[in-house]
């Protein structure tokens, strides 16, 4: 199997990437010699290939396997690294924009937008987050699904602006997708807002799911009051779920009470209101317990739900931030132009998706689940550009 064909049709069949490419117009160029789209295909390829940066894709572009994946014949595949920042620098973020989002409509429909619960309950949980990246600040929505994918993003003034600049986001992906399109939005502390929650079911027909160590909110020290010193009868008695366990995963111990129909003076809204305290069994926290709350309006949840849910909070950091910056160096620093990180980031987000959509398909072929060694993000590089080791010419070079 030529599997740098095999990727190629698997990003047009599943990402329509030509299609999106010719869509691509900078502003920095009247007459380029490198296309807008051979720009844009390049660096989405670029997170599948775990390039980490645009000198190195100037450099793979050299390659005779890039030109194949790319199909140019440009001594330089998809162009320099400065060619790439010139045109970057006056993009058009529209049609980006657009294939981020038809994207994710695609994998709704599919079913891989859906996260499903430890109780087998499904959900499809938006998630706004700021980072820093390389000089810049930015707010990211993300979904976490089948195939975490990022939604949208716009840069940030910097700390204390993420959470105005992440209603400006919800807004926008309601206006492209509709109320709903999502079942739960997960936000941490700053959205704790009553407003925020109202504009949540009202505005954007979901859910806000907030987790919080704050307990100087009202509603958080009305239910700890009410809580503490219960027995588990009266805890029952009184609608109080309890549960403890252990998460194997996580290495904690575990215990969470839960009551919905919980007022907020100020509200008209009735809340579900969770108070998780975890025990660390491993590594630096060793034998520390730590205590968290969780407030969402969503008052089907169950305990063991809420405390799931929350921790999912963290997913838009583990498999978006860290995951991007460790394939493209997505937080280096060396891009300087705020509308070039912006572009770059639309479009590596997208390649991110690609990489792990393609990386879920080659586990589903045997010469994948059959090569005895560690399944890593790098080898699916390695399987694209050069095929599985019976497939690969003896003389290529080890990425």
């Amino acid at each position: 199997m030529n599997m740098n064909a095999a990727f190629r049709r698997f990003a047009e069949e599943r990402y329509k990437i030509n299609y999106w490419a010719d869509c691509q117009r900078d502003g920095a160029r009247k007459k380029p010699q490198v296309s807008a789209g051979l720009i844009f295909k390049s660096i989405v390829y670029q997170a599948p290939l775990g390039v980490g940066s645009l000198l190195q894709l100037d450099q793979m572009g050299r390659t005779q396997e890039l030109r194949d994946l790319l199909g140019s014949s440009r001594e330089i595949a998809g162009g320099s690294d400065s060619t790439h920042l010139r045109a970057l620098s006056q993009w058009a973020m529209g049609p980006t924009t657009e294939a981020l989002y038809a994207n994710h409509i695609r994998l709704r429909h599919q079913g891989l937008a859906k996260t499903a619960l430890s109780t087998g309950k499904e959900v499809i949980l938006a998630i706004a987050d700021g980072s820093y990246f390389g000089g810049f600040d930015f707010s990211v929505l993300a979904i976490a699904g089948g195939i975490p994918h990022a939604l949208d993003m716009e840069a940030s003034p910097g700390r204390g602006h993420e959470l105005a600049v992440s209603r400006e986001l919800m807004k926008r992906a309601v206006g492209k997708l509709g109320k709903g399109f999502a079942t739960h939005l997960v936000y941490d502390g700053l959205m704790t807002v009553k407003a925020d929650f109202a504009n949540a079911r009202n505005d954007w027909g979901l859910h806000l799911v907030v987790k919080t160590s704050e307990e100087t909110l009202e509603i958080v020290q009305s239910s700890k009051g009410a809580w503490v010193g219960l027995s588990q009868r009266d805890l029952e008695r009184a609608g109080v779920e309890f549960i403890s366990g252990l998460d194997s995963k996580r290495g904690v111990h575990y215990e969470v009470y839960a009551q919905s129909q919980v007022p907020w003076v100020g509200s008209a809204l009735k809340f579900n209101v969770a108070w998780v305290k975890e025990t660390h069994l491993k590594g630096k926290d060793k034998g520390r317990t730590f205590e968290f709350w969780v407030l969402t309006t969503d008052e089907t949840l169950s305990a063991a739900e809420l405390r799931e849910i929350a921790h999912h909070r963290w997913s838009i950091e583990n498999l978006q931030f860290k995951e991007t910056n460790e394939q493209v160096g997505s937080k280096k620093a060396y891009i300087k132009n705020p509308r070039a990180k912006e572009a770059l980031l639309r479009i590596w987000f997208l390649g991110m998706a690609l990489l792990k959509e393609f990386k879920a398909h080659l586990e589903t072929l045997p010469e994948w689940v059959n090569w005895t060694v560690k399944k890593t993000k790098k080898l699916v590089a390695q399987v694209i550009l050069f095929g599985f080791p019976c497939e690969a010419p003896a003389n290529h070079s080890p990425l």
